[in-house]
């Protein structure tokens, strides 16, 4: 089986989080099932690897504006993972935003 694109786990980022669809972070296997289909399940190892490195940002323990800790850690994951896309980043901030508010 091949690796995955990064604008497919891109996508899969976004679809898992609900970015654009719900008020607040909803993150959800079925969604990524229903766009990538039988992909999901190699798609999914990624988008949790990914999620698990931008929740490892201390921005929480050193910023205590909300907006600005979630920049932070965007920043910091955008260095390390250039592959990924501005939306599925996006997506993972709002996450974080909300994880450690």
């Amino acid at each position: 089986m091949t690796e995955p694109s990064a604008e497919s786990i891109s996508a899969a980022i976004v679809a898992w989080t609900g970015y654009g669809q719900s008020a607040w972070p909803q993150r959800d296997e079925s969604r990524v099932v229903a766009k990538f289909g039988n992909n999901a399940v190699v798609l999914m190892p990624h988008v949790m690897a990914l999620d698990e490195d931008f929740s490892s940002s201390t921005a929480r323990h050193t910023v205590s504006d909300l907006n600005a800790m979630a920049q932070q850690a965007a920043s910091e994951f955008r260095e390390r993972h250039p592959e990924v896309s501005s939306e599925a980043s996006a997506a993972l901030a709002w996450c974080y935003s909300f994880d450690f508010k």
